[in-house]
């Protein structure tokens, strides 16, 4: 990465007033909100598609305060959801300004959403996971896009990026059917529904959402580039000016008189930052291969300071092959009656049903900066294929993900584990399948969880019948959520606090104020979104 331009004010090759690097759900909707307001709005996505990894989610968003909440009679305050974010805020995360403006933000963000493009959202059924925190609400914070046909997005249809996931099923349906376990019977019940979206090129989950965003962004007059990779920016005078691009082999200077915005997305697929920040073995990685970090070297060659490199959307992931190499879809393939996840001592070390499992995956010794748990598996028995035989189809994109053995002992030698911790840890869940109490980590309290997402079972089986299976779970990475630090208006710091005048960072590209950790299903896009929305509101106040 060169370094960035000094103070000579290169001719510009375009000038507009809010420049948008990046194309994902937080970049659209800044992007939207600042071209409704009358602000001239240029989009660059450096890959072919739109929608970053955001057309690649499952869709889900979690907004508290949101007006189908009120709508549906479901009582909630933005004062109980702070109350709650604040309680559930992993240790080391104190953001209150960062906080209030996503949650103030959020349901304006989604009206804006509702009035602007074509989208509709419908709530679902799933509480904020920790319930016995005060602030938490049974219904209403979650939910998702309905379906919306491709071509609402006009020439750009097909510009759109898919998904690993499916996107002629809505997230809705994911939650309510039971179509992960039961999938060929499920999609023939389905089958009217489901040809008509073929025939209309409608998709749900995150590929319909980042759809309806790319129609009301082209109607609210934005202009959209792919294949339009931003290199470093241009600063005069101590502000950010614009950044150099390079389209179609050239390089273009964009000038924006308003601001600039970064983002572009994590940096997973950036070998190096990867084992940097995130040491020991990862799984599959469920986002864009374009998500290399270029935002995050380019606001610190800059001067912006970046943080909480170590946070990530870590999820379990089953191994799909898309654009030509191995992705992760998200599929919770460890939430089984009969599978239980253990470390690489071969011992259970978190309730498998808890949403927050990733960040246990994670988690390092503080002297070394190593892996506690890593190597990780999912161990279950014969019973299991038949329950969830999605695992065993795609399987057989990566040889070795999955092995079988005709005891317990010989499947831990060849997953390289103690065959007697295994084995005690095995008979222990299985005394705790005949009570239907687990005593270790409280498995099954979160059942309201279950009732909601059909994905998940919440009983416990006895792992017994041959041959014995183990499955790889290392975590799975959908986005990192670490970069440039910034306030509580989405500016970009410096180390010593001081504001980098004229850019802003959102979505992945920054230091995000919520982290790993999950307050509900959907806070990857519902945050994200909201803080796209606080940028813009910021930008437009000039």
């Amino acid at each position: 990465m060169p370094p960035s331009t000094p103070a000579k004010d290169p001719l510009p090759d375009d000038v507009v007033d809010l420049l948008v690097l990046g194309s994902g759900c937080a970049a659209l909707t800044a992007a939207l909100h600042a071209a409704d307001a009358g602000l001239q709005v240029t989009v660059c996505e450096k890959t072919n598609r739109l929608g970053g990894t955001s057309a690649m989610s499952a869709g889900g968003i979690w907004v508290a305060g949101n007006h189908l909440a009120a709508a549906a009679g479901i009582a909630d305050d933005l004062d109980a959801a702070f109350d709650y974010v604040k309680a559930v805020a992993p240790a080391g995360f104190d953001y209150p300004d960062h906080w209030r403006a996503i949650l103030q933000a959020g349901p304006r963000m989604l009206l804006m959403l509702e009035d602007k493009t074509p989208l509709r959202f419908r709530l679902t059924g799933e509480p904020d996971p920790y319930m016995d925190i005060s602030g938490a609400r049974a219904q209403g914070r979650m939910l998702s896009v309905l379906p919306i046909s491709r071509l609402r997005a006009g020439r750009d249809a097909l510009r759109v990026r898919g998904s690993t996931l499916p996107e002629v099923f809505t997230y809705h349906e994911v939650l309510e059917t039971d179509l992960y376990h039961k999938p060929i019977a499920t999609t023939l019940h389905l089958l009217p529904r489901l040809l008509q979206r073929v025939l209309t090129l409608s998709a749900g989950k995150g590929t319909g959402l980042m759809v309806g965003m790319v129609a009301g962004c082209k109607k609210a007059g934005v202009t959209l580039h792919t294949r339009t990779a931003a290199e470093e920016l241009i600063v005069k005078d101590g502000r950010v000016i614009g950044a150099w691009v390079r389209r179609n082999g050239r390089r273009i200077a964009i000038h924006a008189r308003r601001g600039t915005l970064i983002a572009t997305g994590g940096f997973e697929w950036n070998a190096q930052m990867l084992s940097e920040f995130f040491p020991g073995p990862v799984q599959f990685l469920g986002s864009s291969a374009g998500n290399t970090g270029d935002g995050h070297q380019m606001a610190a060659a800059v001067g912006a300071v970046l943080d909480h490199m170590d946070q990530a959307n870590v999820t379990a992931a089953i191994p799909r092959r898309y654009e030509g190499a191995i992705h992760g879809m998200p599929v919770p393939y460890h939430a089984e009656e009969n599978a239980i996840v253990v470390n690489r001592h071969g011992q259970r070390f978190w309730d498998e049903l808890q949403v927050n499992l990733g960040e246990a995956l994670v988690q390092r010794d503080a002297r070394t900066n190593q892996p506690i748990e890593l190597p990780a598996f999912v161990i279950t028995d014969a019973r299991y294929l038949k329950k969830l035989p999605l695992v065993q189809f795609f399987a057989r994109n990566v040889p070795g993900w999955m092995v079988k053995a005709p005891t317990l002992a010989a499947l831990a030698a060849k997953i390289g584990i103690d065959a007697e911790a295994l084995q005690q840890t095995v008979a222990r869940y299985n005394q705790f399948a005949q009570t239907g109490l687990d005593a270790d980590f409280g498995r099954g309290k979160t059942r309201a969880h279950q009732k909601a997402d059909k994905r998940k079972r919440a009983g416990l089986e006895a792992i017994t019948k041959a041959p014995f299976i183990a499955i790889k779970f290392n975590p799975s990475i959908m986005t990192t959520k670490g970069g440039p630090r910034t306030d509580a208006r989405g500016r970009a710091l410096r180390a010593d606090g001081s504001v980098i005048a004229g850019l802003y960072c959102a979505g992945a590209a920054m230091a995000n104020p919520i982290g790993t950790r999950g307050v509900g299903a959907g806070t990857t896009l519902g945050p994200f979104m909201a803080w796209g929305y606080v940028c813009a509101e910021d930008i437009i106040k000039g």
